[in-house]
C-alpha cells in the first residue's frame, strides 16, 4: 500500500478531517500498515500503549478481560465495551493520558489497521495546529461514545 494510500485512508477518518492534504501527507509518513488474523490481540490490558490504530477493514472488540492484570479478583465474565469497523480509532486513550493500556483489543475477524506508533503520534502532537484538530475530533469521537452508552445503560435500567 502506497503511502498516497494511507492519506486516502487518514481523510476519511474522523480523527483527521479538517486537516490540509499536506498535513495528511505528513501524518501518512508516520504509518504503518498492519494485518491481524481473528483472535490476535492487538492491545493488551496494562501494557505500554503501542500507538494509534484506524481499522482498514475487518471488525474488532474492544473489552475488558476477565482475569485483571496484577489483580487476585477476576470479573464474572469479559466485558464487551466497543466494536470496531473500518475507519474507527483506538488506542487514543492511554496515549493522551500517558498511562497503561486498561483495555484489550481483539480481532473478531481478519483485517488490516495503520498504526502510528505512540514516539511517532507524540511527533505528530508536537505540532499546535494538527494537535488542536486531532485533539477536538478525539474528543467529539469520545462523546458520541459516551453518549451511545448512557443510551444502553438507559435501555437496560429502563428494562429493569
Amino acid at each position: 500500500m502506497f503511502k498516497s494510500k494511507f492519506v486516502e485512508i487518514l481523510s476519511k477518518t474522523k480523527v483527521f478531517q479538517g486537516m490540509t492534504k499536506e498535513e495528511l501527507k505528513t501524518i501518512s509518513k508516520h504509518c504503518k500498515k498492519m494485518g491481524f488474523e481473528k483472535g490476535d490481540v492487538l492491545i493488551g490490558t496494562d501494557q505500554e500503549p503501542p500507538g494509534f490504530f484506524i481499522v482498514i477493514h475487518g471488525q474488532l472488540k474492544v473489552m475488558l478481560p476477565r482475569l485483571v492484570a496484577g489483580r487476585k479478583e477476576q470479573r464474572v465474565s469479559a466485558i464487551n465495551l466497543n466494536i470496531l469497523h473500518e475507519g474507527d480509532c483506538f488506542g487514543e486513550y492511554s496515549l493522551i493520558e500517558k498511562t497503561r493500556t486498561t483495555a484489550s483489543v481483539v480481532a473478531e475477524e481478519s483485517g488490516e489497521a495503520l498504526k502510528i506508533p505512540r514516539i511517532e503520534f507524540d511527533q505528530i502532537m508536537a505540532d499546535d495546529r494538527m494537535a488542536k484538530i486531532i485533539y477536538q475530533n478525539i474528543l467529539h469521537v469520545l462523546i458520541k461514545r459516551l453518549r451511545k452508552k448512557e443510551s444502553e445503560l438507559d435501555l437496560v435500567l429502563l428494562a429493569s
